[in-house]
């Protein structure tokens, strides 16, 4: 792409150059600027106190924590399920990078919040990088990393959370970065960093083809390249990771989800809703788009539409999916705010004002969201605190491992082992034939297991292995307690009768191996609720019977 002369709406230009609509425009960019450094320090400030905090914030942190902690001691992440463990459907490398973590004496959570929290400003530097190489303007980089940074309340403060999505934005789009501006054997480069955008969530592989088709439009050849030595490293690396697990890797990372259902309502409802509140910045986009056809520029122009369109499609059809929530939004947010800063900055002068006017737009949409979602999702209570205090006292004087299915890490922490996540385990038993009111089959899983057999086989092999597995390990009262919350994984008892109940096959009986302790754990049983997901609290405890 060549140098674009100075327009007159460039800071740099003369102003006595300026006509009062490019002195106007310019002006523009300096609120904006300090609307960009405003969503970087409140960023700052609320990472301060959300990163040391010792608790799930989310609730699925601590059992990713609990997933690098597995691989810190040198034990499967992906393997057959049971009580102990049932791998989520992510792929490894926060996994991996977190027991590097641990390794060097971090706690589980905190480092893999360090991990989030870095590769998300990472990504913000990435995304002002691009736009000041592409305009080759210093200021509407600065704003577009800091507009990067304000949708942190939108995307329901999902950046510092101990998760694999702000790992998958950065390598996502650095392979785009590569394509675009690298050195001549960008191909290869931009092929690696591919597969570690798969190896960070396999979510890449929807937004990847769309970045080649872009890089097709750009330079045919260079786009052959990559797309022929990602084939072979991906390859490699799946199947690696296929053979080193017994090809657990492969269900759980690509056959499962396919079992998963469709959130019918998002299907337009993602539009009309949940994109909403990235209107300007799409409208923008779009703008910037005809102008550099119009001015000559079309195969960059097409390279960063297919950039920005990948992006919001994978958001789309992640949000289709059992379990999407906000944090989806991120990917197409992310090329948003490449393509909309440099669509403001284009030579064409109906785009002057009309496009620093639609940013200033954007952030305040953004910040309106935020105050929207409120800001008890934001920093923990000091409710919230106590009543992990007390969840983890409990644990520790327990005599043996302990399961808490809703609440990862806590027993791990204690030094009391490691429980499958009912997330994981709802997951699983998404694969389940469905019954006519739409709920799982438990009888398939429990009774009949003929009514399994429609299934592949290494679904009926990981579900008939959870269930056999946990129902001797309740009989055999491995666990010195486990921890149940009334709200939000009650269905524990239901989903494992079997193994809590007595020889006589009834649960509720003086024969059963285990029996609930009286009375509540906590003095406010409420407040262990996470701050974000799926809620679960108010527990009580499980205890081997003493017949």
């Amino acid at each position: 792409m060549t140098a674009a002369p100075a327009s007159p709406a460039d800071p740099a230009s003369p102003a006595g150059s300026a006509s009062p609509a490019d002195t106007a425009s310019r002006l523009l960019w300096w609120p904006l600027l300090v609307l960009a450094i405003a969503a970087v320090a409140g960023f700052v400030a609320a990472v301060a106190v959300r990163l040391p905090y010792p608790h799930e914030l989310e609730w699925m942190e601590g059992a990713l924590a609990d997933h690098a902690w597995r691989v810190a001691h040198g034990l499967p992440l992906y393997c057959e399920p049971g009580p102990e463990h049932v791998p989520f459907l992510y792929a490894p490398l926060l996994f991996w990078l977190g027991g590097l973590g641990i390794t060097l004496g971090c706690d589980g959570i905190t480092a893999l919040r360090l991990i989030a929290t870095g590769f998300t400003i990472a990504s913000a530097m990435l995304v002002g990088h691009w736009v000041r190489v592409e305009s080759k303007r210093v200021l509407p980089g600065l704003v577009a990393s800091g507009l990067f940074v304000a949708g942190y309340g939108w995307l329901a403060w999902w950046y510092d959370l101990a998760r694999n999505d702000a790992l998958f934005v950065f390598w996502t789009l650095l392979t785009a970065y590569q394509l675009r501006h690298g050195g001549p054997r960008r191909w290869l480069w931009a092929a690696l960093l591919a597969t570690v955008a798969v190896l960070s969530k396999q979510s890449a592989l929807m937004w990847l083809p769309a970045i080649g088709v872009g890089a097709l439009c750009h330079d045919w050849r260079n786009a052959l390249r990559f797309a022929a030595a990602s084939f072979v490293a991906l390859a490699t690396a799946l199947g690696a990771l296929h053979l080193a697990s017994d090809g657990w890797s492969t269900f759980y990372m690509f056959e499962m989800p396919r079992l998963h259902g469709i959130v019918g309502d998002r299907k337009l409802g993602f539009w009309t809703e949940d994109a909403l509140p990235m209107l300007p910045l799409l409208l923008l986009g779009l703008c910037g788009f005809v102008a550099q056809c119009r001015d000559g520029t079309g195969r960059a122009a097409l390279f960063l539409a297919a950039l920005g369109s990948g992006g919001l499609m994978t958001s789309w059809l992640s949000r289709l999916h059992v379990g999407g929530f906000d944090n989806v939004l991120m990917y197409g947010f992310a090329g948003a705010c490449v393509l909309g800063p440099i669509a403001a900055t284009a030579r064409a002068r109906w785009l002057a004002i009309a496009g620093p006017l639609l940013l200033l737009a954007q952030f305040g949409w953004l910040g309106h969201a935020a105050w929207t979602r409120g800001f008890a999702t934001l920093l923990p209570s000091a409710a919230h605190r106590q009543a992990h205090d007390e969840l983890v006292a409990f644990v520790t004087t327990q005599p043996g491992p302990v399961w808490i299915p809703a609440h990862g890490h806590v027993s791990t922490r204690a030094g009391k082992g490691t429980g499958a996540h009912g997330q994981a385990i709802f997951d699983l038993l998404q694969a389940l034939p469905k019954l006519p009111n739409g709920q799982f089959d438990l009888e398939a899983a429990l009774v009949d297991r003929r009514r399994l057999a429609g299934l592949p086989a290494r679904t009926q092999q990981a579900i008939t292995a959870l269930f056999d597995r946990t129902h001797a390990a309740l009989r055999e009262r491995r666990f010195a307690a486990i921890v149940v919350d009334e709200a939000g994984a009650g269905m524990f008892p239901a989903v494992f009768f079997l193994g809590l109940a007595g020889p006589d096959g009834a649960p509720g009986t003086a024969d059963d191996p285990y029996v609930r302790l009286p009375g509540p754990l906590l003095r406010e049983p409420t407040a262990l609720r996470p701050l974000l997901g799926f809620e679960a609290h108010s527990p009580y405890a499980l205890v081997p019977s003493k017949h």
